[in-house]
């Protein structure tokens, strides 16, 4: 007998063989699976076919079980629970992960969302181990290259191929220095007299303060300070002139940690949106799954 072609395998036919096996009887195999007793008999004479062999010989009680179909039987359960194994969804416990998971994130987000957030996931997965490095222009290369689980990023304009989801929303404020002159008398003219902190990682196409600006018709900013880094721009602010228009999370902790002020916009800008961004292969993984839900609901 030649080698089977698993391809050309109906795996279906195993299931009604374990079935003949323990009736011993076509009616009562047929019944078992809720198929017609001429259905079943089709399928055993498919049976002798792809096995090459009869594997059961009539008698008056029913069927007797050929030396080949004998030896398949142990083999045959084994198989059937293996694949019936595969199939069924594996119970999930969050105590039981065991896995680092690599996310790349602005320090903003680190700082005032995330590091909470890995509190909270440390006491419900104790074993899950988290690795953050700042989101670049390399980024969405790294999550094309399986190097990368996540990206939470803010302003970003994902590309289609991947998945993604909103996780949270806030506004754009100013920060200055406690001491900054321009307070006693804040406007939009005021707001163009100082020169101003850039986040380098947009230019002037993609920055939301630039944009705005040209759409309320007003004039450029004077650049003081470039940074690539949200976060820094709060530290920089100390005891100088320089204005930054942040996310209201990370004006909060300059005004925490450094004393600075914050005073509304002077125009209107759009919100900043916090986005969830992973690779469609990571869209049915049980643990990026249970990650994912738990960063929409907990940030």
């Amino acid at each position: 007998m030649s080698n089977l072609d698993i391809a050309k395998v109906d795996l279906n036919l195993l299931k009604s063989l374990r079935a003949l096996l323990s009736e011993r009887h076509v009616g009562r195999a047929a019944k078992s699976l809720h198929v017609s007793q001429s259905a079943m008999s089709h399928t055993l004479a498919r049976l002798r076919d792809t096995f090459d062999d009869p594997l059961f010989v009539r008698t008056a009680t029913g069927l007797e079980p050929t030396s080949r179909a004998l030896a398949l039987a142990p083999k045959l359960t084994t198989i059937l629970d293996d694949i019936s194994s595969m199939l069924t969804p594996e119970s999930f416990d969050p105590a039981n992960i065991k896995t680092r998971f690599r996310l790349h994130t602005h320090s903003f987000i680190l700082a005032s969302y995330l590091a909470p957030f890995f509190h909270k996931m440390h006491l419900l997965a104790p074993n899950l181990i988290f690795e953050t490095s700042g989101f670049s222009e390399y980024s969405y290369q790294q999550l094309d290259k399986g190097n990368v689980d996540l990206i939470v990023a803010a302003g970003l304009q994902a590309p289609s191929r991947y998945m993604q989801r909103r996780i949270v929303e806030e506004d754009r404020v100013c920060l200055v220095d406690e001491k900054h002159p321009a307070q006693s008398h804040w406007g939009p003219d005021i707001f163009l007299n100082y020169p101003h902190v850039k986040n380098t990682l947009l230019d002037d196409k993609e920055d939301p303060i630039a944009v705005g600006l040209r759409e309320h018709k007003l004039p450029a900013r004077t650049i003081g300070f470039y940074t690539d880094d949200m976060l820094a721009q709060a530290v920089v602010l100390k005891d100088s002139e320089l204005i930054a228009t942040l996310p209201r999370s990370i004006a909060e902790i300059g005004h925490r940690q450094f004393g600075h002020s914050i005073l509304p916009c002077p125009f209107e800008l759009p919100n900043v949106v916090i986005k969830a961004i992973w690779h469609e292969r990571s869209q049915n993984d049980q643990v990026h799954q249970w990650l994912r839900e738990q960063l929409a609901s907990g940030l």
